[in-house]
């Protein structure tokens, strides 16, 4: 019986100390985000939208945004990326995306766009932002 009682109360010890452990207790900022990152590379690229990416950015990254001042999406241009690597540790996460341009006219233009995502003040932020020019398409290298 005493045994009983002893494997009930770590159960319920577990379960606490999970609980304690989890996103959910007031601790993480609302959101997630890979979803920020998905959404500032839907507004920045995909939409050419740079004042509301901002909103979604630090003050430095914001900075850099106004600078940069995206040109809005071409006519006729289709921009896809798809997600290469995510990373995320406490209250700073990491994020790769692949990305392709198509233009009506001439060759495709590839890039890579890395973002880190920090917990700001309560919310989840775009702290740093860089974009890399590649040669060609994204090809996965494997080693036999």
């Amino acid at each position: 019986m005493k045994l009983r009682n002893v494997v009930t109360g770590m159960v319920v010890l577990t379960l606490v100390f999970l609980a304690g452990c989890g996103g959910g207790g007031g601790s993480e900022g609302k959101g997630d985000p890979i979803a920020i990152a998905e959404q500032f590379m839907d507004l920045y690229y995909k939409k050419g939208n740079p004042q509301e990416a901002k909103a979604l950015a630090n003050t430095e990254v914001a900075e850099k945004i106004q600078a940069a001042a995206a040109a809005p999406a071409e006519e006729g241009q289709e921009v896809s990326y798809h997600l290469k690597e995510q990373s995320r540790e406490g209250k700073h996460s990491y994020v790769l995306f692949q990305m392709e341009i198509k233009k009506k006219e001439g060759e495709p233009v590839y890039k890579t766009i890395s973002l880190f995502v920090d917990l700001v003040d309560g919310a989840w932020k775009v702290t740093l932002f860089d974009e890399r020019l590649e040669p060609g398409p994204h090809q996965e290298t494997t080693k036999g």
